[in-house]
C-alpha cells in the first residue's frame, strides 16, 4: 500500500473527530437528529481547517446504510466508498476546473437522475468562488428547489466572491481557525501513535507556521518526520523553515534596547554572509518583539515554550509599550518596502538604526510643558535646592575658551576628556536640540582618568542629563577606546566670581538651532517685588521667550 501523508492518514472520520468547530458538528448533528437536512449548504473559512472532511462526513451521516444518523457507522458500503471519495452517488467537483456554463448545465440535466444506492445524491462543490457569473446564474434555480434526493454543498475559503443570491439560497456556516491549544494536542496525538517525539519548542514553531491550519502543521510535520532520524528539535525545525536561530533575534533585540548600532551592523551582516533571508529576519524580528511586549504586559496570555520563558523574563524591561507600538509599526513599514526595494538590507539596516534610538514619549514631553506654562502663569515657581544659576555657578578649576569648566585636578588625561566631553556635548545637542539643553548647563569633574563626574545644581536638569547617560558612556567609549564612568551629581556650588560662559558651538557647517544664545530681556525694573528666580530665567531660555512675575 502507497504511503499516505499524516493529513491525509489522520482525516476526522466523524462528527466528534473534527477539531476547532464544535459549533458546526453539533448544529449539523442536530438538524439530522430532528429530520431538519437542508437542500443547499455553504462552508466558508481559511484554508485546512476542515470545510471539505466535514462535507464528507456530512455526506456520510445522510448516506449511511444506518441514517440518516448523527454517527455514521464508517464501515458500510456507502461509508467506506465515501471515506476514499470513490462513492457514486457523491461527486466532488472541483469548482476551478469547472467553473463554466456549460458544465453547469451538465449538472443540471443529472441531478435529475435518482440515486443509485443511497438516500440522497450529494454534490460537493470546492473552491466553489471560482465559478462564473454565468454559471451560478444558471444554477440559482436548481439551488433554490433541486429534486428531494439532491443536497448541494459548496465550499469556499472567499465566502465574499460568492452571489448574493446564491448565499440567500444556502445555510451559512462559518469555519474558524483552529486554536494553537488543539493544534499542539492534536500533534502529540499524532506523535504518540506514529512514534516520533517532537520537543516544546519545534511543537511551538510548527504550531505558528501553520496560522491556525491543521493541514498545514501536518504537512510540516510530515516533512520533518520524514527528514530527522531523531527527536524532532526546535533548531531542526528552524533550519527546515529558514528560520534564523532564537540567539540572534535575541541578540539583536538587547542591541536594540542599549543602541548598539556597532552590534546591530554587524549581526545584519553575518545574517546576510551566513545566507540567511533579509526578509525573514525581519519578520522574525517582529514576532519575537511581538511576543516579549504581550509577556511584559501579561505573561498568561502568551504563546511560548517553557524554555523561552526565560529569555522573556530578561527582556520584558527592555522597552515600555509606547516604545514597542513604535517598533512594530516600523518593522511592518519596513516589510512593506522591502518587497520592492532593490536592495533590502540597506533598508532594513537604515530602519533599525532608527528603531535603536532613544525614545521619548510626545504625550509625557507635552504634559511637561503644559505644567511649565501653568507654573509660570500662575507664580508658583519650583524653588531648587540652590538659588545659584547653573549657568553661572561652576568648579574652582579650569575655565577654557569654550566654556566648559572643569576641574581635572591635575590629573593625567585629564584635559583629554574634558574635550571628548565638548565633542560628545556637540554631538548630543545636535541630534536631540529639544530634550538636550541641560546639557548645556552642567560642569564636568575629571575624578580619575578613568571616570568623571557630571554636575548639575537642580534635580530639573539632573532628570533630563539621566536621560543621556548611557548615551554618554558609548560615546566616552568611542571616543577614547576605553570604559569610563560617568557619574551625575547635584551639588550646590558657590564661587566669589561668576566666570563668563559661553555656549557650545555645533561643529557643523550650519549653525544649529541649540548653538544660538538665547537671551532673555528685561522689560520691568529689579526689585525685591518683581524680581524672578534665575532658574525661572533658565527655563524661559529654553523655549526662547522671557519670564515675567504677574
Amino acid at each position: 500500500m502507497s504511503y499516505l501523508v499524516l493529513a491525509r492518514k489522520f482525516r476526522p472520520q466523524n462528527f466528534d473527530e473534527v477539531i476547532g468547530q464544535e459549533h458546526i458538528s453539533q448544529t449539523l448533528k442536530n438538524a439530522i437528529s430532528e429530520n431538519r437536512i437542508a437542500h443547499a449548504y455553504l462552508f466558508s473559512g481559511p484554508r485546512g481547517c476542515g470545510k471539505t472532511t466535514m462535507a464528507r462526513i456530512l455526506a456520510k451521516a445522510l448516506n449511511c446504510k444506518n441514517g440518516p444518523t448523527a454517527d455514521p457507522c464508517g464501515v458500510c458500503e456507502n461509508c467506506v466508498e465515501i471515506g476514499k471519495s470513490a462513492g457514486i452517488d457523491v461527486l466532488e467537483i472541483d469548482g476551478a476546473s469547472n467553473n463554466g456554463i456549460d458544465e453547469i448545465r451538465a449538472l443540471r440535466e443529472n441531478v435529475k437522475f435518482s440515486a443509485a444506492n443511497s438516500k440522497y445524491k450529494i454534490y460537493i462543490i470546492d473552491e466553489a468562488h471560482q465559478i462564473t457569473a454565468q454559471a451560478f446564474n444558471a444554477l440559482l434555480k436548481t439551488l433554490e428547489e433541486p429534486p428531494a434526493h439532491v443536497v448541494f454543498i459548496l465550499a469556499t475559503t472567499e465566502q465574499h466572491k460568492i452571489p448574493v443570491t446564491i448565499l440567500s439560497r444556502c445555510q451559512r456556516y462559518r469555519f474558524k481557525l483552529i486554536s494553537t491549544k488543539e493544534i499542539s494536542n492534536a500533534i502529540k496525538n499524532i506523535g504518540q501513535k506514529e512514534g516520533f517525539e517532537i520537543d516544546d519548542d519545534a511543537l511551538s514553531i510548527v504550531v505558528s507556521a501553520s496560522g491556525g491550519s491543521m493541514r498545514d502543521a501536518l504537512s510540516l510535520l510530515d516533512q520533518a518526520v520524514s527528514s530527522s532520524a531523531g527527536k524532532i528539535t526546535g533548531d531542526y525545525i528552524r533550519g527546515l523553515l529558514g528560520l534564523l536561530p532564537k540567539e540572534i533575534i535575541a541578540s539583536v533585540t538587547e542591541s536594540l534596547a542599549k543602541g548598539d548600532i556597532l552590534a546591530i551592523l554587524k549581526t545584519v551582516k553575518e545574517i546576510s554572509e551566513q545566507g540567511y533571508n533579509i526578509l525573514q529576519f525581519a519578520r522574525d524580528l517582529r514576532d519575537h518583539l511581538r511576543q516579549v511586549m504581550i509577556y511584559s504586559i501579561n505573561p498568561e496570555i502568551t504563546e511560548i515554550s517553557t524554555e523561552d520563558k526565560k529569555l522573556f523574563e530578561v527582556q520584558k524591561t527592555l522597552f515600555t509599550v509606547s516604545r514597542h507600538v513604535r517598533m512594530n509599526n516600523l518593522l511592518s513599514k519596513v516589510l512593506e518596502e522591502m518587497r520592492w526595494h532593490d536592495q533590502p538590507r540597506i533598508l532594513l539596516e537604515m530602519y533599525l538604526l532608527k528603531m535603536s534610538e532613544p525614545y521619548y514619549n510626545v504625550g509625557e514631553l507635552i504634559n511637561r510643558i503644559a505644567d511649565l506654562e501653568k507654573n509660570l502663569k500662575s507664580g508658583d515657581y519650583f524653588v531648587p535646592e540652590t538659588s545659584q544659576s547653573p549657568v553661572s555657578a561652576a568648579f574652582v578649576g579650569k575655565n577654557d575658551d569654550s566654556g566648559i569648566i572643569a576641574d581635572a585636578a591635575g590629573i593625567e588625561g585629564g584635559a583629554d576628556l574634558i574635550s571628548v566631553w565638548k565633542e560628545i556635548v556637540s554631538e548630543i545637542t545636535k541630534k536631540h536640540p529639544l530634550t538636550s539643553q541641560s546639557l548645556l548647563k552642567t560642569l564636568v569633574k575629571i575624578l580619575s582618568p578613568k571616570s568623571v563626574q557630571i554636575t548639575v545644581t537642580n534635580k530639573f536638569d539632573y532628570e533630563g542629563v539621566q536621560e543621556f547617560q548611557e548615551q554618554i558612556s558609548k560615546l566616552y567609549q568611542r571616543k577614547t577606546g576605553g570604559s569610563i564612568a560617568v557619574k551625575i551629581a547635584v551639588e550646590d556650588i558657590k564661587i566669589d566670581e561668576k566666570p563668563e560662559k559661553e555656549e557650545i558651538v555645533v561643529s557643523d557647517e550650519e549653525q544649529s538651532p541649540v548653538a544660538l544664545h538665547y537671551k532673555v530681556e528685561e522689560d520691568f525694573k529689579e526689585s525685591a517685588k518683581t524680581a524672578v528666580p534665575q532658574h525661572i530665567q533658565d527655563i524661559a531660555k529654553k523655549f526662547g521667550g522671557k519670564a515675567k512675575k504677574l
